[in-house]
């Protein structure tokens, strides 16, 4: 086997014993692990939900997802615990001296990497969310016209983007978010928050005509087919991204589907894509949103001001058993399927409430967590 055949990742003291860390091979994220002195490799991107691995535990030879729990056995790349039900990649390692080595594998078959170029960018105004919009055809200016294929996707699914010139970023050079646009839409966007890490620095001077490498899609979170069961969104903050490609969708299609949406946010101000919300209501007999804002001062404002009060059609407070039980029967609670979407601490809220509180089984609730960066 040539020398050329591997890649050198990392230093045998980067990674200690009962260790993990994640590295990148020809744009393939790939978790390292160290197992009582013995070097193996898969996949760093978790199969379920696209969870980070190598952020994870590692116990014995299971690396256990830190989203979902699903569990992978680092010799083989196999699932030894769900929700996870495809496996890993599993890579051949090798040590040379104190070089951690990797053989090369070409791209995944399964996530094709295509061009796109940034058609606009638009900052949301009061909040630090910036919407990226993106050419939905591939533009490898090496391609015809007739060979430039579309980006295609399912409403909820998400992909990775590779912006290039990224350096010391201490999470990844090439991050994946949520595809907040439909596919019935002309192009491709996602919304994020903006912050100071060398990546979203990057991604916020990105000029108009830039072009992005991007991988995918991937993901489960993504509606059910019967549509005689509605659905239920239970949203926090960002994690509205995935919903409005899905109420977007439906409504384009006409799908007969019923969605309630509880949308939860600090303020009014931070409602993102409440005017495109509002315009699906207008037209979608079948959706309805509720939205809610949860910090005090703004509350105050509100009850403070007759003008503000008698335009706010919402609700106060974060999503509860109450607010739930508002506007849900008892048949939709039992036939419907919960989506949830948001920061970490509101997954858990949420996953708890709908459990514990409304006693809905598992199987028909499906989570998408947002972890901040």
């Amino acid at each position: 086997m040539s020398k050329e055949d591997f890649v050198q990742v990392a230093d045998t003291k980067d990674i200690p014993s009962s260790k993990m860390k994640e590295v990148q091979v020809d744009g393939e994220n790939i978790c390292v692990a160290n197992v009582d002195g013995k070097y193996y490799a898969i996949g760093s991107i978790c199969t379920h939900e696209g969870g980070p691995l190598a952020d994870g535990t590692l116990e014995g030879y299971e690396v256990e997802c830190p989203w979902h729990q699903s569990k992978f056995d680092v010799r083989t790349g196999e699932v030894t615990s769900p929700p996870a039900n495809e496996p890993e990649p599993a890579y051949e390692v090798k040590v040379d001296g104190n070089n951690i080595l990797i053989k090369k594998q070409g791209k995944s078959k399964s996530s094709p990497q295509i061009e796109l170029t940034l058609l606009e960018k638009d900052k949301v105004e009061g909040t630090d969310v910036t919407s990226f919009k993106f050419g939905k055809q591939n533009d490898d200016d090496n391609q015809g016209l007739e060979d430039r294929t579309p980006f295609n996707y399912t409403a909820g699914q998400f992909a990775f983007f590779d912006i290039g010139g990224v350096y010391n970023d201490p999470k990844s050079p090439i991050r994946h978010f949520t595809i907040s646009s439909s596919p019935t839409e002309n192009f491709i966007m996602f919304s994020t928050r903006i912050r100071d890490s060398p990546y979203k620095k990057r991604l916020s001077a990105l000029e108009k005509g830039a072009k992005v490498k991007v991988r995918g899609p991937e993901g489960q979170f993504v509606l059910h087919q019967d549509y005689s069961k509605a659905a239920v969104f239970l949203s926090g903050g960002i994690g509205v991204t995935p919903f409005r490609s899905m109420v977007k969708y439906t409504t384009d299609k006409q799908l007969p589907i019923k969605i309630v949406m509880f949308d939860s946010n600090r303020n009014r101000s931070n409602i993102l894509f409440r005017k495109e919300f509002d315009d699906c209501t207008n037209i979608n007999n079948n959706l309805r949103i509720i939205y809610t804002i949860s910090e005090e001062e703004d509350r105050e404002y509100e009850q403070s001001s007759s003008a503000a009060k008698n335009d706010w059609k919402g609700e106060y407070g974060r999503i509860d058993k109450a607010m739930i039980l508002k506007y849900l029967d008892t048949n939709e609670l039992n036939n419907s399927v919960f989506y949830i979407c948001g920061p970490p601490s509101m997954l858990k809220a949420m996953q708890s409430l709908l459990q514990e509180e409304l006693k809905i089984p598992k199987e028909r609730i499906k989570v998408e967590e947002f972890t901040g960066y």
